[in-house]
C-alpha cells in the first residue's frame, strides 16, 4: 500500500510542476489552391510543345497550294528589259476575239472625246529682236506667254525705275463689260540692273464658251504713276477652241499582250 501511495505523489509532483498556463498550438490553415491563369498551357501540353520544337528546331511551315491535280497554281517567270515575250497561240486567239468584239462595240457607240485648245492670236514681244529696246520706250512689255487647257500664264518685262512697283494683268471675257486685275509676282533673280521681270498666271474659265475670246492688258505703277502694256491698243487675244477626237484608225492593229 505504501508503493501506490509514494507513487501517487510522485505524478502530483509532475503535475505541479507543469507551468499554470498552457497554451494549445492550433493547427495551421490549409493553404488556399492557387488557380492556373487560363492563357498559360498546362504542363501536358507544354511537354507536347517542347517535344514538337525539339524534333524540328530549324524547320519553318510552307503553304503550297495547288489545284486538283496536284499542280501548283501560280509560276514565277523574270524578263529582262531587252527580252521579247512569247505569248502563247492561244492567248492571241483570245485576244483577237476580245479586240474585235470590242471594236465592234466602239463602232456602235461612237465614242470620241473633247479637247480644249487656246490659240493665242498674237506673236510673243520676246522673240522680237528689238524686245529690249521697246522695253526701255514704253517701260513695259509682255516677254512670253503660255497657254494651255486649264491656265493661262506668262512673264513681263518692266524697267527698273524705282524698287517699289507692282505689275497687274487685266483680263476680260466678255469685252471689257467686265473685268479683273491679277497682281503678277516678281521674278527671283531677274533683275539685270535695267530691267526686271514679273510672271502671273490665272486659270482658264470653263465658262468661256467656244469660239470665245480672253483679251488682257498689263499694268505697270511705280513711282506713283501707271504704264500700259496693250498691244498698241489691240490688246492681247486667247481664242478657246474645242475639237472632237476619235481613236486613230492605228488602234485597229494595236494588241496588248498577256502572260
Amino acid at each position: 500500500r505504501i508503493q501506490p501511495a509514494a507513487a501517487s505523489r510522485q505524478r502530483l509532483v509532475q503535475i505541479s510542476a507543469l507551468p499554470s498556463t498552457i497554451s494549445f498550438l492550433k493547427p495551421p490553415h490549409s493553404p488556399t489552391q492557387r488557380r492556373r491563369c487560363k492563357s498559360l498551357p498546362t504542363s501536358a501540353e507544354r511537354a507536347k510543345l517542347e517535344i514538337a520544337r525539339s524534333r524540328s528546331p530549324s524547320i519553318q511551315k510552307k503553304v503550297r497550294f495547288a489545284d486538283s491535280l496536284g499542280l501548283d497554281l501560280i509560276s514565277i517567270k523574270h524578263f529582262d528589259d531587252t527580252d521579247m515575250p512569247e505569248v502563247p497561240d492561244r492567248i492571241i486567239d483570245k485576244f483577237k476575239k476580245a479586240r474585235a468584239l470590242h471594236l465592234n462595240n466602239f463602232d456602235k457607240s461612237n465614242t470620241s472625246s473633247q479637247s480644249v485648245f487656246m490659240e493665242l492670236l498674237f506673236t510673243n514681244p520676246g522673240s522680237l529682236p528689238d524686245f529690249l529696246d521697246r522695253v526701255s520706250a514704253v517701260k513695259v512689255l509682255l516677254e512670253s506667254v503660255q497657254a494651255d487647257e486649264f491656265s493661262l500664264s506668262g512673264v513681263v518685262r518692266v524697267l527698273n525705275l524705282a524698287f517699289q512697283k507692282k505689275v497687274y494683268l487685266r483680263y476680260t471675257l466678255n469685252n471689257w463689260t467686265t473685268f479683273m486685275d491679277i497682281l503678277a509676282f516678281y521674278v527671283p533673280h531677274s533683275s539685270d540692273g535695267q530691267t526686271d521681270k514679273f510672271s502671273f498666271k490665272i486659270i482658264t474659265p470653263t465658262f468661256l464658251e467656244v469660239g470665245g475670246t480672253l483679251q488682257f492688258a498689263i499694268k505697270y505703277c511705280v513711282v506713283g504713276g501707271e504704264f500700259w502694256d496693250n498691244n498698241k491698243g489691240n490688246n492681247y487675244r486667247v481664242r478657246r477652241h474645242i475639237f472632237k477626237i476619235s481613236p486613230p484608225r492605228e488602234w485597229e492593229n494595236g494588241w496588248i499582250h498577256f502572260i
